[in-house]
């Protein structure tokens, strides 16, 4: 009886296993580096909600488009910091929790500044680059066949291709963007343009399976005590990340 108690206080901790967390490299939130441990407000926070689980944590830095493919075929367990949007609700099952914001600019010239003023019809006819398997809001969606859309690979690619002249706005978020544009030593080449395109909440998203939902329901309940309690807010702050209100 006594075993029988603490197995349902615990959740099933019998079942405790290694999770299989991936996600790209997203600065502060989820950072990988082969010479050592992954580490961010991701990595402490999913941590912290699997333990209380009984489980551990295995993370992976892969492509993005890869990532997301491999967590909605059920070959990874939560997939790391993705925004929601009607495409990705439909492949993926999502925490009730968003974990950390970004607000989604436009980079231009200094020249090219004036192009974006919060009026998509100006844009129309001009070339954009668009992160691959990013997801930008519904405005943006709402004025893409309006757009001459490229679409790099990450964040960097797109940055070449704004320096190149071969797109004139990339579409990104400032968190990602900074520490790109510093490390290429193009900060003072581009800028973030007002007003945002859209403020993004990230997630953690899991497979669209009954395990998936499982999990999701028990890390949901773990990742809400962590925010309750105070943790979330001072990872968050430890890391310089901003979180929804």
């Amino acid at each position: 009886m006594l075993w029988a108690l603490l197995f349902t206080l615990h959740g099933g901790a019998a079942q405790a296993r290694e999770l299989l967390a991936v996600g790209t490299q997203f600065p502060r939130v989820f950072e990988w580096d082969a010479k050592g441990p992954a580490r961010g407000l991701a990595v402490d926070l999913l941590s912290k909600a699997a333990a209380q689980q009984g489980h551990t944590v295995r993370f992976e830095a892969l492509p993005w488009a890869r990532a997301q493919m491999m967590v909605e075929l059920g070959q990874a367990d939560v997939l790391i910091g993705p925004y929601r949007s009607p495409e990705r609700l439909a492949r993926f099952l999502f925490s009730e929790l968003a974990f950390y914001e970004d607000a989604l600019v436009f980079y231009a010239s200094p020249a090219l500044a004036s192009l974006w003023t919060g009026d998509w019809n100006r844009l129309s006819g001009r070339s954009v680059g668009l992160v691959l398997g990013w997801a930008y809001g519904n405005a943006l969606e709402q004025a893409r066949s309006k757009l001459l859309i490229s679409n790099p690979g990450d964040v960097a690619t797109g940055l070449r291709m704004l320096q190149r002249g071969r797109i004139e706005l990339l579409a990104s978020n400032e968190r990602n963007t900074a520490p790109v544009l510093e490390s290429m030593g193009l900060a003072q080449q581009f800028q973030a343009l007002q007003p945002p395109i859209a403020v993004q909440a990230g997630h953690f998203a899991y497979p669209r399976t009954p395990q998936g939902e499982e999990l999701r329901q028990a890390l949901d309940r773990s990742l809400e005590a962590l925010r309750q309690s105070g943790v979330l807010r001072d990872l968050a702050r430890q890391w310089g990340v901003r979180t929804p209100d």
